[in-house]
């Protein structure tokens, strides 16, 4: 079990990262969301989630999206490329998908950014 877990190597955790990554990112756009993708050096990809309150009002909203965007990382990190910061972006039409078209999406906009193995 210890491949699907999500560590703290794989998040992206101080304000200091997140603003470099996103800076230095080049954006794709997928039907509910969009991603920033930078390289960062590293020998393992790591995730952030940002997102606007304006656009999301509720709390349990921005929750339950921001668990969505690590659960499709954490299930699928084994197919994306290593030495990626990847930011999820949700867009408000998220707010309304369930799990499985939030993944399908992810991994739409992470094959347009080039990142997913095979």
């Amino acid at each position: 079990m210890k491949r699907f877990s999500l560590s703290r190597r794989e998040r992206i955790t101080s304000t200091q990262e997140f603003r470099s990554s996103l800076n230095k990112s080049a954006f794709y756009v997928g039907k509910s969301l969009k991603i920033g993708v930078s390289r960062n050096g590293l020998d393992v990809s790591r995730i952030g989630v940002s997102m606007r309150r304006e656009n999301f009002r509720l709390a349990v909203t921005r929750n339950k999206l921001r668990r969505y965007a690590r659960e499709a990382f954490r299930l699928n990190k084994e197919s994306i490329s290593r030495g990626y910061d990847i930011i999820i972006m949700p867009r408000a039409q998220a707010a309304s998908l369930d799990y499985d078209k939030f993944r399908e999406d992810f991994i739409c906009a992470a094959g347009k950014a080039d990142i997913v193995k095979g």
